[in-house]
């Protein structure tokens, strides 16, 4: 079984400073990376509040605009992001290497599309595959026994994991809580 690295903040602020912007893609490229990250938000606030109207705890945000606070917000999309990828990502549909609102799940590690049926039918596969690390936190690695489920954006990919309450902690002071009403 592949180990995951879950990487330190100073490693993760690297990466983040290194980025390029959407200025250093082709125009046709951006506008589409651009349109599915559109998309991607609308359906994570749909999500939000109908999680909201069941009493549930949702938050969403828009990124801030200094940098510290950013990359404090980005850290745990992208510390998750890398640990599915490097678990050894299973592709679940032919749509999974499309410009597109994509869903990662991070165990088992998996890329589908956001249609109905592709998302069914990765939730069958898990559910035959079964947790590859189950009690272990998806935001940092720590052993946990108890998890709590958590959707994070990323650009145009939904990540979706389970973190220890420390991560959901972290998560939670860079986000909006969106309520019902």
């Amino acid at each position: 079984m592949p180990v995951r690295h879950f990487l330190t903040d100073d490693q993760l602020d690297a990466i983040l400073g290194g980025l390029a912007d959407a200025t250093a893609l082709p125009v046709d490229l951006a506008d589409q990376v651009a349109a599915a990250a559109r998309e991607t938000s609308g359906m994570g606030y749909a999500m939000a509040i109908a999680a909201a109207a069941q009493g549930d705890k949702a938050f969403l945000g828009a990124l801030p605009s200094d940098r510290a606070s950013r990359f404090r917000a980005l850290r745990p999309r992208l510390r998750m992001m890398l640990a599915a990828l490097g678990g050894g990502i299973t592709y679940q549909c032919d749509h999974a290497d499309e410009i597109r609102p994509l869903y990662l799940f991070c165990d088992p590690p998996s890329l589908v599309c956001t249609q109905p049926r592709c998302i069914t039918e990765a939730g069958r596969n898990a559910r035959k595959v079964g947790f590859r690390w189950d009690n272990q936190c998806d935001g940092c690695g720590r052993p946990a026994q108890t998890v709590f489920p958590s959707l994070a954006t990323l650009g145009p990919l939904t990540i979706s994991g389970h973190v220890c309450k420390l991560c959901a902690d972290e998560m939670g002071k860079t986000a909006v809580r969106v309520s019902a009403s």
